[in-house]
């Protein structure tokens, strides 16, 4: 027979063995891999916004005030990317959030608002770019957009969107819809713009994908039409070519009078490269709306400092160009910059080296596209001549299309055809 108390004593014995070789070996781990010199960084940050003092801090950390002030100071003037890369951790939503995170997310907000530093200057200051700040330094639970927009309103810092009833439209407008990038790209001119003490006028011609943000910008001296090829082509160099690119109906870029007649070196640009440009009603702007916001947004926060010399001033455009391409966070995006998302799609751009002459330019097939507002005596006006459609259409919308390989001109209303009528194509 066994006896079972002495094999019982002897287990535990054993087991106690066990568990102080392990302790023993635990004590033994340098200290390096015992403590992160990250994670000191990412919690010190954390502390500090949810409003612990340094000292207290440093003793928790076992740090160094002057540790602590450098990687502060780096903070400010860098946010998350001055402590280390960028994360890509998948974090949990709380459903509460503790005093300390509000207080942390009202802290992100005032220094974003502040717009201290030029890295900052361009930045959103919505939820998603908050949202992104708190990701970057490891906060968790990690909350979720509406959560920080409940948190600003309670607050006192941002007001809430006012919810009208949806209107119900006469008919839908007849424009090009972006759901993936570079199918529309919008072009628009800003200026003239002036340096401090000098008379020269200085333009900025913006070209913006609807879809994902992404802009190009570039300063120029006068808006002839030469300027504004030469745009063009570097724009589908960087950003790639669209599927429709939307002007406004600027002489500069639809021609003038009887000339326009003739398709302008614009148009026949973009049928060169198969791109459909595509013209908004005239005097309507806020068809174009999604450059229009972009100019109204940047240009405070641009022109609030007063430039002397143009290289401070392209500078400037650079830095503003450069921030909304690499660090605006987009919810429609995923959470993603235009750049990381750009990066993971196939984009048609032109060869770097590629140059194209802007002098002649000959006509190739393609559909060039009006979006016209009728008449209250039922006429179409484009290309610097008049077509009836009829009075019972007045204040409608419809979309005429010159297509260049068939030589005729359609308008469609509602998606049907209305009227089509032969056009003979003057080539210069």
């Amino acid at each position: 027979m066994h006896d079972f108390p002495e094999l019982t004593c002897r287990l535990f014995a054993l087991v106690r063995l066990h568990l102080s070789f392990v302790a023993a070996a635990s004590d033994e781990l340098p200290e390096a891999t015992m403590k992160d010199e990250y994670t000191d960084r990412h919690q010190a940050i954390q502390m500090r916004l949810a409003g612990q003092s340094v000292e207290h801090i440093c003793q928790i950390l076992q740090r160094s005030r002057k540790w602590f002030h450098y990687w502060w100071g780096r903070y400010l003037a860098y946010g998350p990317d001055g402590l280390f890369d960028l994360t890509r951790a998948n974090h949990q939503v709380a459903r509460r959030i503790s005093p300390e995170l509000e207080r942390t997310i009202l802290t992100i907000r005032r220094r974003l608002e502040a717009r201290a530093q030029p890295d900052t200057r361009y930045k959103h200051i919505g939820a998603s770019t908050i949202v992104a700040e708190l990701k970057a330094l490891h906060v968790c639970p990690l909350p979720c957009e509406r959560t920080i927009e409940r948190v600003l309103q309670r607050n006192g810092i941002t007001l809430p969107k006012v919810r009208l009833a949806r209107r119900l439209p006469r008919q839908a407008y007849p424009g090009p819809h972006a759901t993936a990038s570079n199918q529309v790209h919008q072009v628009d001119f800003v200026g003239p713009v002036y340096l401090k003490g000098k008379r020269q006028r200085h333009y900025v011609f913006v070209c913006k994908d609807v879809f994902d943000g992404a802009v190009n910008l570039k300063l120029t001296d006068s808006r002839r039409m030469d300027e504004v090829l030469v745009f063009l082509v570097e724009c589908w160099k960087t950003l790639g070519r669209p599927v429709y690119a939307q002007f406004d109906n600027a002489r500069e870029l639809a021609g003038w009078g009887k000339a326009a007649r003739y398709l302008s070196r614009v148009m026949r640009l973009c049928l060169r490269f198969g791109i459909e440009p595509v013209f908004i009603p005239p005097a309507q702007p806020r068809y174009n709306g999604s450059v229009e916001n972009f100019n109204g947004w940047f240009q405070p926060v641009l022109f609030h400092h007063h430039f002397k010399r143009l290289a401070d001033l392209k500078r400037e455009l650079r830095r503003l160009q450069d921030t909304v391409n690499q660090h605006q966070v987009l919810a429609r995006l995923g959470g993603l910059t235009p750049e990381q998302y750009r990066r993971r799609q196939k984009l048609l751009r032109l060869p770097r080296r590629f140059k194209v002459s802007t002098q002649v330019i000959p006509l190739a097939a393609g559909r060039v596209t009006f979006i016209r507002q009728v008449t209250p005596y039922g006429n179409l006006h484009l290309l610097g001549q008049t077509f009836f459609v009829g009075k019972r259409l007045r204040g409608e919308y419809v979309k005429a299309v010159l297509d260049t390989h068939q030589g005729r001109l359609t308008v469609y209303r509602n998606g049907r055809v209305l009227k089509r009528w032969p056009y003979k194509l003057l080539n210069k």
